[in-house]
């Protein structure tokens, strides 16, 4: 699926409610993925939203290469991407701009990588850095990768874990809002987010909506826990591409 800026048609507003409107309209802004069941389910990842992306998938490590170079294919516009995990690499996307024949240096231009190694290079970015980032590059999407690992630092105390932790969400949740940006947050691992630290109920509670995407032998399980819809996509549908097809580099997105 190619990705698209979605437009909703604006349907007339009877003349004795036009005083009362305070908010104007505004086109929804999206992004997709390019993993067909997944766009279906979810329509896109949409702006002034925060979204998680969670489970055990190896699409989770795949989704920040994709969406760095669907913004820039939709809105012709820049991507940061906050690194939490070492894991970001400038390759796989040159790459999969490569396999949507976009020019990869121009693509690699508009995405802004930072690298954080502990919490409290992540709350610098946030609280103190992000923003200035936002007025002068103007993107259109933030993923920060990885994004609840560096609160299980055993160096802090939980207390400061948590309280960093809504704070950073809270500085996230208005940047979204205030400058209508697609963001999403990712974490992979065996389990889901952790329980521990309370960061599971905390994360979950702010998020606009929560990605799960777990493998189960060739096929994975996608589950949005907010709207309580689900499908899978199924590894051995008659023509239909394995799950490996969306990791491969040579594969067609």
């Amino acid at each position: 699926m190619q990705p698209h800026l979605s437009t909703y048609p604006l349907h007339p507003i009877p003349p004795s409610t036009l005083q009362k409107t305070t908010t104007a309209w505004k086109p929804e802004l999206i992004i997709t993925s390019g993993i067909t069941e997944l766009d279906r389910l979810l329509g896109g990842f949409k702006a002034g939203q925060l979204t998680l992306i969670d489970g055990n998938s190896s699409l989770i490590t795949q989704m920040p290469y994709r969406l760095c170079v669907n913004t820039y294919q939709t809105f012709h516009s820049s991507t940061v991407y906050i690194d939490g995990g070492m894991a970001a690499n400038p390759y796989h996307i040159a790459h999969y701009a490569r396999l949507r024949e976009l020019n990869q240096h121009q693509v690699l231009s508009q995405v802004h990588i930072s690298r954080a190694f502990t919490v409290y290079q992540l709350a610098t970015l946030i609280q103190d850095r992000l923003e200035t980032l936002i007025q002068k590059q103007h993107p259109r999407t933030l993923i920060i990768g990885m994004f609840p690992a560096l609160y299980l630092d055993p160096d802090i105390t939980s207390h400061e874990a948590q309280t960093l932790l809504k704070h950073n969400l809270d500085q996230l949740t208005q940047l979204a809002r205030r400058h209508n940006l697609i963001s999403i947050l990712t974490h992979r691992d065996r389990t889901l987010v952790p329980m521990q630290r309370n960061l599971r109920k905390i994360i979950y509670t702010t998020m606009h909506e929560i990605v799960r995407l777990q493998q189960a032998n060739h096929d994975v399980h996608i589950n949005l826990v907010k709207q309580h819809r689900a499908t899978t996509i199924r590894s051995t549908q008659p023509g239909q591409r394995c799950l490996e097809d969306y990791l491969r580099p040579h594969a067609t997105a």
